[in-house]
């Protein structure tokens, strides 16, 4: 079968920014930022590191994004492949919009009223307004979507701080108390945060609340 030789430039670009695709087009980056505040929190230097960062990271996403690879999976039984590769990519992308519907409606469903008005308020004043109802363009919902998920995480990691913050400060306070100004608040603090959060069972806690986030199934 003859294949378009644009084909193999579009798989080849695809991979390549394989990563950038999956932190910005899927629940990535809100779930990594989540993680790093509590990191950051804990106060544990390197624990978790960052490959268990990021395999826990990897693992929620998947969890999040199932939905979306099983309605790609379905969509992808009813797209011609072998016609289309015939062709470039460009004369293909009716036949494939199929498999990029639910990474939109996704995207959609998680993107602030905010933002979205934020972003297309420029785009509106360009177009002179048609007062036709469509889907967001992907120019104003990809940065929107982005900009959303930052918003969440950061409120998500201040209330993840918050217990730490505190037991940081009543511990601090107390050695002050004491006079023992030579011990390292975080020597003390360490211990009582882990206790803190193996009692609050913290990581069944934290991973089902953000999976929740996203319209899972929380704890």
């Amino acid at each position: 079968m003859d294949t378009h030789p644009l084909w193999f430039i579009g798989i080849s670009l695809v991979l390549a920014l394989l990563p950038l695709v999956v932190g910005v087009f899927s629940s990535y980056l809100k779930v990594s930022i989540v993680l790093g505040f509590f990191r950051s929190g804990l106060g544990a230097q390197q624990v978790p590191g960052p490959l268990v960062i990021m395999g826990l990271s990897i693992g929620i996403t998947c969890a999040v994004m199932a939905p979306v690879f099983e309605q790609t999976l379905t969509a992808a039984e009813t797209v011609p492949f072998e016609k289309i590769t015939r062709h470039g990519p460009l004369q293909a992308r009716d036949h494939l919009a199929p498999l990029i519907k639910p990474w939109k409606s996704f995207l959609e469903a998680h993107t602030g009223k905010r933002e979205l008005e934020a972003f297309s308020r420029g785009r509106a004043e360009e177009e002179s307004g048609s007062d036709e109802q469509t889907s967001p363009a992907w120019a104003v919902l990809l940065p929107s979507f982005i900009v959303s998920q930052l918003r969440e995480a950061f409120t998500i990691g201040f209330l993840v701080l918050i217990p730490f913050l505190v037991i940081d400060i009543i511990v601090a306070n107390v050695l002050v108390g004491l006079g023992m100004y030579m011990l390292s608040p975080v020597i003390i603090s360490l211990p009582l945060k882990l206790l803190l959060f193996l009692l609050a069972d913290g990581w069944l806690l934290l991973t089902g609340n953000l999976i929740a986030s996203f319209g899972g199934h929380g704890v």
